[in-house]
Protein backbone atom coordinates (compact mmCIF):
# COMPACT_ATOMS: atom_id res chain seq x y z
CA UNK A 1 0.00 0.00 0.00
CA UNK A 2 1.35 3.62 -0.96
CA UNK A 3 -0.05 6.37 0.79
CA UNK A 4 -0.98 9.88 -1.00
CA UNK A 5 -1.78 11.25 2.00
CA UNK A 6 -2.05 15.77 2.45
CA UNK A 7 -1.85 18.17 -0.44
CA UNK A 8 0.77 16.93 -3.02
CA UNK A 9 4.25 18.79 -3.60
CA UNK A 10 7.26 18.41 -4.81
CA UNK A 11 10.06 17.80 -2.56
CA UNK A 12 9.78 15.22 0.45
CA UNK A 13 6.66 14.15 2.59
CA UNK A 14 5.96 16.19 5.46
CA UNK A 15 4.11 18.48 8.15
CA UNK A 16 3.11 22.71 6.66
CA UNK A 17 1.98 24.49 9.64
CA UNK A 18 -0.61 26.26 7.37
CA UNK A 19 -1.97 23.07 4.89
CA UNK A 20 -0.98 20.24 7.50
CA UNK A 21 0.01 16.86 5.70
CA UNK A 22 2.43 16.97 2.88
CA UNK A 23 2.10 14.30 0.31
CA UNK A 24 5.89 15.39 -1.50
CA UNK A 25 6.15 13.52 -4.99
CA UNK A 26 9.96 13.04 -3.94
CA UNK A 27 9.27 10.46 -1.51
CA UNK A 28 6.04 8.99 -3.34
CA UNK A 29 8.22 7.96 -6.83
CA UNK A 30 10.91 6.39 -4.22
CA UNK A 31 8.33 4.29 -2.58
CA UNK A 32 6.31 3.60 -6.33
CA UNK A 33 9.29 2.67 -7.53
CA UNK A 34 10.87 0.36 -4.38
CA UNK A 35 7.04 -1.67 -5.06
CA UNK A 36 7.82 -2.08 -8.88
CA UNK A 37 11.18 -3.17 -8.29
CA UNK A 38 9.80 -5.81 -5.70
CA UNK A 39 9.09 -9.50 -7.16
CA UNK A 40 7.31 -10.28 -4.07
CA UNK A 41 4.98 -7.90 -4.58
CA UNK A 42 1.94 -9.23 -5.89
CA UNK A 43 -0.29 -6.18 -5.94
CA UNK A 44 -0.27 -2.40 -5.35
CA UNK A 45 -2.91 -0.15 -4.07
CA UNK A 46 -2.69 3.35 -4.24
CA UNK A 47 -4.53 5.34 -0.99
CA UNK A 48 -5.58 8.57 -1.58
CA UNK A 49 -6.27 10.94 1.16
CA UNK A 50 -5.97 14.25 -1.07
CA UNK A 51 -7.44 17.58 -1.84
CA UNK A 52 -4.85 17.95 -4.84
CA UNK A 53 -1.94 20.90 -4.79
CA UNK A 54 0.83 21.60 -7.30
CA UNK A 55 -0.12 20.38 -11.00
CA UNK A 56 3.64 18.91 -11.47
CA UNK A 57 4.15 16.75 -8.76
CA UNK A 58 0.64 15.21 -9.25
CA UNK A 59 1.69 14.77 -12.96
CA UNK A 60 5.27 12.95 -11.60
CA UNK A 61 3.11 10.69 -9.43
CA UNK A 62 0.81 10.01 -12.25
CA UNK A 63 3.50 8.94 -14.51
CA UNK A 64 5.04 6.61 -12.04
CA UNK A 65 2.46 5.06 -11.78
CA UNK A 66 1.74 4.48 -14.87
CA UNK A 67 5.06 3.38 -16.22
CA UNK A 68 4.42 0.98 -12.54
CA UNK A 69 1.09 0.05 -14.46
CA UNK A 70 2.12 -0.95 -18.01
CA UNK A 71 5.92 -2.66 -16.48
CA UNK A 72 3.75 -6.15 -15.31
CA UNK A 73 0.06 -5.53 -16.72
CA UNK A 74 -0.78 -8.84 -14.73
CA UNK A 75 0.41 -7.50 -11.46
CA UNK A 76 -3.08 -5.32 -10.29
CA UNK A 77 -2.62 -1.47 -9.93
CA UNK A 78 -5.62 -0.62 -7.34
CA UNK A 79 -6.49 3.12 -6.53
CA UNK A 80 -8.52 3.42 -3.29
CA UNK A 81 -9.82 6.78 -2.27
CA UNK A 82 -10.76 7.88 1.49
CA UNK A 83 -12.29 11.06 2.43
CA UNK A 84 -10.98 13.22 -0.59
CA UNK A 85 -9.73 12.52 -3.56
CA UNK A 86 -9.87 16.25 -5.34
CA UNK A 87 -8.37 17.93 -8.47
CA UNK A 88 -4.82 16.47 -8.33
CA UNK A 89 -5.64 13.53 -5.65
CA UNK A 90 -7.75 12.37 -8.40
CA UNK A 91 -5.56 12.86 -11.20
CA UNK A 92 -2.77 10.30 -9.30
CA UNK A 93 -5.68 8.13 -8.88
CA UNK A 94 -6.31 7.72 -12.91
CA UNK A 95 -3.11 5.98 -13.48
CA UNK A 96 -4.82 3.11 -12.03
CA UNK A 97 -7.28 0.59 -13.87
CA UNK A 98 -9.12 0.20 -10.99
CA UNK A 99 -10.63 2.67 -8.79
CA UNK A 100 -12.30 1.82 -5.46
CA UNK A 101 -14.10 4.95 -3.14
CA UNK A 102 -16.55 5.47 0.04
CA UNK A 103 -19.80 6.59 -0.96
CA UNK A 104 -19.06 10.01 0.98
CA UNK A 105 -15.37 10.09 -0.96
CA UNK A 106 -14.98 14.00 -2.52
CA UNK A 107 -14.63 12.79 -5.61
CA UNK A 108 -13.38 14.52 -8.92
CA UNK A 109 -12.75 18.17 -9.46
CA UNK A 110 -11.41 18.02 -12.40
CA UNK A 111 -9.74 21.30 -12.81
CA UNK A 112 -6.87 23.84 -12.14
CA UNK A 113 -6.61 27.19 -10.99
CA UNK A 114 -3.56 29.29 -10.38
CA UNK A 115 -2.37 32.82 -9.44
CA UNK A 116 -0.25 34.29 -6.81
CA UNK A 117 -0.34 36.77 -3.42
CA UNK A 118 0.61 40.11 -3.87
CA UNK A 119 2.69 41.37 -0.98
CA UNK A 120 4.74 44.42 -2.28
CA UNK A 121 2.11 46.88 -0.44
CA UNK A 122 3.16 45.39 2.76
CA UNK A 123 6.72 45.72 2.19
CA UNK A 124 6.50 49.25 1.11
CA UNK A 125 4.53 49.82 4.73
CA UNK A 126 7.52 48.64 6.69
CA UNK A 127 10.12 50.79 4.51
CA UNK A 128 11.21 48.02 2.46
CA UNK A 129 12.01 48.46 -1.24
CA UNK A 130 12.32 45.74 -3.74
CA UNK A 131 13.42 46.28 -7.17
CA UNK A 132 13.60 43.42 -9.66
CA UNK A 133 15.56 43.11 -12.92
CA UNK A 134 14.32 40.30 -15.06
CA UNK A 135 15.62 39.71 -18.86
CA UNK A 136 12.51 38.33 -20.74
CA UNK A 137 8.86 39.67 -21.00
CA UNK A 138 7.24 36.81 -18.86
CA UNK A 139 9.97 36.43 -16.49
CA UNK A 140 8.39 38.04 -13.45
CA UNK A 141 5.46 35.66 -13.59
CA UNK A 142 5.63 34.89 -9.90
CA UNK A 143 6.67 37.82 -8.36
CA UNK A 144 5.00 38.72 -5.58
CA UNK A 145 5.99 42.29 -5.74
CA UNK A 146 3.12 43.16 -8.13
CA UNK A 147 0.22 42.24 -9.82
CA UNK A 148 0.16 40.32 -13.21
CA UNK A 149 0.94 41.87 -16.14
CA UNK A 150 -1.69 41.82 -19.51
CA UNK A 151 1.27 39.61 -20.96
CA UNK A 152 2.09 37.30 -17.60
CA UNK A 153 -2.20 36.75 -16.99
CA UNK A 154 -2.07 35.38 -20.85
CA UNK A 155 0.35 33.20 -20.19
CA UNK A 156 -0.41 31.96 -17.42
CA UNK A 157 -4.24 31.30 -18.27
CA UNK A 158 -2.63 29.38 -21.89
CA UNK A 159 -0.21 26.95 -19.01
CA UNK A 160 -3.51 26.33 -17.29
CA UNK A 161 -5.89 25.44 -20.10
CA UNK A 162 -2.98 23.41 -21.35
CA UNK A 163 -2.59 21.62 -18.17
CA UNK A 164 -6.22 21.10 -18.27
CA UNK A 165 -6.73 20.00 -21.67
CA UNK A 166 -4.26 17.32 -20.62
CA UNK A 167 -6.34 16.52 -17.11
CA UNK A 168 -9.38 16.10 -19.20
CA UNK A 169 -7.68 13.59 -21.89
CA UNK A 170 -5.83 11.17 -19.04
CA UNK A 171 -9.71 11.05 -17.07
CA UNK A 172 -10.95 10.36 -20.76
CA UNK A 173 -8.19 7.50 -21.43
CA UNK A 174 -8.50 6.08 -18.02
CA UNK A 175 -12.05 5.65 -17.73
CA UNK A 176 -13.11 4.87 -21.50
CA UNK A 177 -15.10 8.14 -22.12
CA UNK A 178 -15.55 10.37 -24.71
CA UNK A 179 -13.87 13.56 -23.92
CA UNK A 180 -17.23 15.24 -24.32
CA UNK A 181 -18.21 13.41 -21.51
CA UNK A 182 -15.40 14.00 -19.08
CA UNK A 183 -16.03 17.55 -19.94
CA UNK A 184 -19.10 17.42 -19.00
CA UNK A 185 -18.39 16.05 -15.09
CA UNK A 186 -15.05 18.38 -14.98
CA UNK A 187 -15.05 22.32 -14.94
CA UNK A 188 -14.26 21.94 -11.19
CA UNK A 189 -17.22 20.24 -10.21
CA UNK A 190 -17.10 17.60 -7.08
CA UNK A 191 -19.40 14.56 -6.59
CA UNK A 192 -19.82 12.02 -3.86
CA UNK A 193 -18.54 9.15 -4.49
CA UNK A 194 -21.65 7.31 -4.93
CA UNK A 195 -22.47 9.97 -7.44
CA UNK A 196 -19.18 9.58 -9.27
CA UNK A 197 -19.87 5.37 -9.78
CA UNK A 198 -22.79 6.49 -11.32
CA UNK A 199 -20.77 8.52 -13.45
CA UNK A 200 -18.60 6.31 -14.11
CA UNK A 201 -15.10 7.80 -12.67
CA UNK A 202 -14.74 5.39 -10.24
CA UNK A 203 -15.15 1.47 -10.65
CA UNK A 204 -16.66 0.41 -6.95
CA UNK A 205 -17.88 1.54 -3.73
CA UNK A 206 -15.66 0.53 -0.75
CA UNK A 207 -13.02 0.90 1.76
CA UNK A 208 -9.17 0.17 1.65
CA UNK A 209 -10.14 -3.95 2.04
CA UNK A 210 -12.15 -3.67 -0.56
CA UNK A 211 -9.72 -2.35 -2.85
Amino acid sequence: VVYVSGIINSGDSGFDPLNGEVAGSMRLVKAIRDARADASVRAIVVRIDSPGGSSIASDVIWRELAVTRDEKAGRPLVASMSDLAASGGYYVAVAAPTIVAQPGTLTGSIGIYGGKFVTGGVFEKVGANIEATTIGRNAGLESPERPFTDSERAKLQEQMRSFYRGFVQKVAASRKMPVERVEQLAGGRVWTGAQARQHGLVDALGGLDRA
